[in-house]
């Protein structure tokens, strides 16, 4: 069965449509190859710092984002009219209640809104929220159906006055972002000097975990497991940290969202919809990637707060040093 879809997302990348890079947090050029996905997408580590990241990676990934605005529509159709949730949800309640703990108030800007499912959430609190997002079928969607204040642009575009921001997020973004010591050096102009920067990203060793467990399984065929196509950087807690402190800020938090349970209708009506499926439709990865995360919990405190092999996320909270 065809998998619908509203992106423009291929199964196959030939060389044409790839570009090599130096590592994005040390510039380095040598590295050591970790795995191919997609034709020639590749995913390497870097030799001087340990980074993963993406190389050769697909040129302009985030406009894989710039698609058919009548698929996302069809996607998320019934949540635009507030008949359902979203899948994640629950993670975005989580993610939103670690940062109003810390900053309950203040002008809220979200970096890379998407149809806005996160920055909706926000609605009700005590935030002035803002978003950003380079996509114009997305980020219409949400200024045309929660009626957000989403801006189609880049950051550096976005014109924000300097310190103007106490609550700066990036939920399941920053991995995006092809040169993020740039996007962190542009946070830090718009951000106030006792503002914080949240960020959430996927757990690189995690995927290293799985790279493992599918070549041990013999399944590894069946695997995309590192999303290269639009995930561009895979950072492990101690990349993140490096990175974060190499462009003034230090991490204040560490912690490890829920796993992020993926809907399954994809599977059996060929058309991926945003709304959360019964859990029976996908049991074997429901249960495993709970019971990750328990382990990972368990791995967090046994390091003594550094995030292993089994977090499916890494959280961090930083300020400006």
């Amino acid at each position: 069965m065809d998998y619908q879809k509203g992106g423009t997302q291929k199964t196959y990348y030939s060389e044409s449509e790839v570009l090599k890079r130096a590592c994005p947090l040390c510039a380095y050029t040598d590295y050591a190859q970790i795995y191919t996905e997609r034709g020639n997408i590749g995913i390497v580590k870097c030799s001087a710092c340990g980074l993963i990241y993406t190389n050769p990676m697909v040129k302009e990934s985030e406009k894989n984002y710039w698609g058919d605005d009548k698929k996302y529509y069809e996607e998320a159709r019934l949540i635009f009219e507030g008949q359902a949730k979203n899948h994640r949800d629950s993670n975005y309640l989580q993610d939103l209640g670690v940062i109003e703990k810390i900053k309950p108030t203040g002008n809220f800007l979200d970096i890379g809104t998407n149809m806005g499912m996160f920055l909706r959430n926000t609605r009700g609190r005590k935030w002035n929220v803002f978003g950003i997002d380079p996509s114009p079928a997305l980020s219409e969607m949400a200024r045309k159906y929660f009626g957000l204040n989403v801006k189609t642009c880049y950051l550096h575009e976005a014109g924000f006055s300097d310190e103007y921001f106490d609550v700066v997020t990036m939920t399941d973004v920053f991995e995006h972002i092809a040169e993020p010591k740039k996007m962190l050096m542009d946070i830090k102009k718009v951000i106030k000097k006792d503002g914080i920067l949240f960020i959430k990203v996927p757990n690189g060793n995690y995927n290293l975990l799985k790279l493992r467990l599918a070549v041990a399984a013999g399944k590894l065929k069946d695997y995309d497991i590192f999303d290269s196509y639009e995930h561009v950087t895979h950072f492990t807690h101690k990349t993140l940290r490096r990175m974060l402190k190499e462009c003034g800020f230090k991490v204040v938090k560490s912690c490890i969202g829920r796993p992020i349970q993926l809907p399954a209708w994809h599977k059996y009506i060929g058309h991926y919809y945003q709304y959360p499926s019964p859990w029976f439709l996908d049991a074997k990865n429901y249960i495993l990637r709970n019971v990750f995360y328990w382990i990972s919990r368990l791995e967090f405190l046994i390091r003594f707060g550094n995030i292993g092999y089994f977090a499916p996320n890494i959280i961090v909270t930083a300020v400006k040093e």
